[in-house]
């Protein structure tokens, strides 16, 4: 009876924890042009973009987004700084595309993001030097 007890026990808790890690990972996959087309809709709401910017972002993120696939695909090692200029290239044929107003709220929005992800980073550090 102990064994069956036990036995039992031990598989539901071996289902839970694989449940518990599978919760997180439910994430699909987007591809660039969904992901370029979600950036460029965020970016016309909070820009007040016309229809015309609108077109003009989405492509230049799909640029960039297709070759950021591309090089994953190709199995290369993402480079940090050339990973960086690419960013700071994609940046400029943005701020080329929107007028004073819109650039200033979108130099802010990046500032808030860029706090966002310190943020973050700065709490996992925390969980793991707890775990540890």
């Amino acid at each position: 009876m102990k064994k069956f007890i036990f036995t039992a026990l031990l598989f539901i808790s071996l289902g839970t924890m694989s449940f518990a890690q599978t919760n997180g990972q439910k994430r699909q996959h987007k591809t660039p042009e969904e992901r370029a087309q979600h950036t460029a809709d965020m970016l016309e709401k909070k820009l007040s973009l016309t229809a015309d910017q609108k077109s003009q972002i989405y492509a230049i993120h799909l640029e960039g987004m297709k070759n950021f696939k591309k090089k994953g695909n190709d199995g290369q090692k993402f480079d940090g700084a050339a990973m960086k200029s690419a960013m700071e290239d994609r940046d400029d044929k943005i701020n080329k595309v929107l007028n004073d107003t819109q650039r200033n709220a979108y130099k802010e929005l990046k500032a808030k993001k860029a706090e966002a992800m310190k943020d973050r980073s700065t709490k996992r550090k925390h969980i793991k030097s707890d775990k540890a």
